[in-house]
């Protein structure tokens, strides 16, 4: 199974230099994932974050490894997504990946879908050392 991961590496104009790697990446990113774009606004990073994507990592001298996390517990809107920073994403994952199979179970059982994804999203605010939009851009920067 492919674990498909956005590279991101900020430029010093404020823009994106973009790569897709599709069995994720570790001690070399770049090395590791191939073109996507270049010149890419905040904007347009976030904008192509969807429930497609695995993780994201951001190369900016130094490595920050997100995980993309659905939210939509219908799995319909492959957009309702958010990022969650990570020290350790195999096991933030893992976790996930069972939250989200609950999540769906709940669903399917006749729960709520929004009570289930504001569950869903307390579990993000418990466990994630941080976590944002994909359109908020402080996940970009080495301050975010």
């Amino acid at each position: 199974m492919g674990r498909r991961t956005l590279v991101v590496v900020p430029q010093s104009d404020g823009r994106y230099d973009c790569r897709v790697a599709h069995w994720g990446v570790d001690v070399d990113p770049i090395a590791q994932s191939r073109p996507l774009g270049t010149g890419w606004s905040a904007s347009t990073v976030g904008a192509t974050l969807d429930a497609r994507y695995e993780a994201v990592v951001v190369c900016d001298g130094r490595v920050q490894r997100y995980c993309v996390c659905w939210l939509d517990p219908t799995l319909r809107d492959a957009d309702d997504v958010a990022v969650a920073r990570t020290d350790d994403p195999e096991s933030f994952r893992a976790w996930w990946v069972v939250r989200k199979s609950r999540a769906a179970d709940a669903v399917a059982r006749g729960v709520d879908p929004q009570a289930v994804r504001d569950d869903l999203r307390a579990a993000l605010d418990a466990r994630a050392d941080a976590w944002y939009w994909p359109d908020d851009a402080p996940f970009l920067r080495a301050d975010g």
